[in-house]
């Protein structure tokens, strides 16, 4: 069961350049069922058009999910990652968040590299998800080719997704790029770079991206 209440003044849903949306919605999981929990997401954007079109960006998240079961940690897919077009966009999809340990990953690490502790210690921190996630957004937009729609983006992402969001545990990117507003929709292509990278994981020094939609 799902319930959300919302407040939209924004002027357009994809080419927006004012406005404000303001979201809050509450998912109750466990009738007639096995799985129980609660889940809360409060979404805030807001967006300005400064001058000569150039349009500021902004989008704020948060989520919190709980299970109603006592001890039992809710649904895996329902737990929160980020990383990806549309969240922290220097990173790959779902490669930010709770990590926990695999003892089968750290096992075939270990032995493909002639007994590595470190490195198989350090391969077994697999990506799990938080019962936790914020998650802030903010664009600049600007007119490149007007008639034709095509505008050019500098962004920011910053996030994180745990069971408890602390302070040093902050995820952020940069990036830029351009998107047409074509007629099947707006076509993205989005160039990010991490600032928190952390190679041991293979994260990348850019990240490269295209997508349909905006990001918020």
């Amino acid at each position: 069961l799902t319930s959300t209440v919302q407040y939209d003044t924004r002027n357009d849903r994809f080419m927006t350049s004012k406005g404000i949306l303001t979201s809050f919605s509450y998912e109750y999981a466990g009738v007639g069922g096995d799985l129980k929990y609660q889940k809360g997401t409060a979404i805030f954007r807001y967006f300005k058009n400064i001058f000569w079109d150039v349009i500021w960006r902004n989008s704020a998240t948060y989520g919190k999910i709980e299970s109603l079961a006592g001890a039992q940690v809710p649904p895996f897919n329902q737990l929160y990652l980020l990383g990806g077009p549309y969240s922290l966009r220097g990173y790959r999809p779902y490669q930010v968040g709770k990590q926990v340990r695999s003892q089968k990953k750290y096992n075939d690490t270990f032995a493909a590299n002639g007994g590595n502790a470190l490195l198989a210690e350090q391969s077994a921190q697999v990506f799990y998800g938080g019962q936790q996630q914020f998650l802030y957004q903010t664009e600049l937009q600007f007119p490149l080719i007007g008639e034709a729609k095509i505008m050019g983006v500098l962004f920011y992402d910053v996030g994180q997704a745990e069971d408890q969001l602390r302070p040093n545990r902050f995820f952020g990117d940069v990036g830029f790029g351009i998107r047409w507003f074509s007629p099947i929709g707006p076509l993205r292509f989005e160039w990010g770079f991490p600032m928190n990278r952390d190679p041991i994981y293979n994260q990348d020094p850019m990240i490269f991206d295209f997508s349909i939609g905006t990001p918020f």
